[in-house]
């Protein structure tokens, strides 16, 4: 179905079976960052009148309120990947690189609910994950809301279908820490390592200059 944002009416296209048919749902522009409500798609055909056999079950939506065990232990990773040779190796690279909690996510739906509600320290997004697109990536938008304070915690690293630039710059302009082509997932672990090593760093430093100005 197609909306429109709320506050600059960029036209947006999200599938129908992106989004529940029960309830309304908040996004994020990817254009101007503010969220705004969808209502649930039309039905495409009246349902059928109640019979004596049981109906049908329908699949569960992915939970909108978590609890702490869903959550995890901080330090915490969060993988949303399409291709599932890709998903298994980050999978496998995380714990080694600290992170005691790693949530592996397969629709937007569920990542949403999550992010929303789980600080995470690393997350690991591919630009086209289920059906998005680098510019309309609603769990990249989602991120980019984020306030500073949280953002400073998390490392986000970002997978493209091309290689391109992966300089500084580059991902600077799509506001995450790190891109890296799709080719490279499987040989990412050094690259990973140096960066978010290097990222730690930095906030370490930068956490430790606040508190001696009695900032924090």
């Amino acid at each position: 179905m197609h909306v429109s944002c709320s506050a600059c009416g960029k036209r947006l296209q999200i599938p129908d079976d992106k989004l529940p048919t029960d309830r309304q749902v908040r996004i994020a522009c990817p254009a101007c960052h503010e969220r705004f409500t969808v209502e649930p798609p039309p039905q495409a055909v009246e349902p059928p009148p109640q019979t004596p056999a049981a109906a049908p079950s329908t699949p569960s939506s992915p939970p909108l309120n978590l609890d702490l065990a869903e959550a995890g232990l901080a330090p915490r990773a969060l993988i949303c990947l399409d291709t599932a040779s890709h998903r298994d190796e980050c999978a496998s690279i995380v714990p080694s690189l600290g992170m005691n909690t790693v949530h592996v996510i397969s629709n937007q739906t569920q990542a949403l609910a999550y992010l929303s509600q789980v600080a995470y320290d690393l997350v690991i997004l591919d630009a086209t994950f289920d059906g998005s697109t680098q510019e309309a990536n609603p769990i990249l938008a989602c991120i980019h809301e984020l306030s500073m304070q949280q953002r400073r915690h998390m490392f986000v690293m970002l997978c493209t279908p091309d290689t391109g630039p992966t300089d500084a710059m580059a991902a600077y302009s799509q506001s995450v820490n790190l891109i890296i082509g799709h080719a490279e997932v499987l040989t990412c672990r050094r690259t990973l390592e140096q960066q978010l090593t290097e990222h730690k760093r930095l906030y370490r430093a930068y956490h430790e200059l606040r508190q001696e100005l009695g900032k924090d």
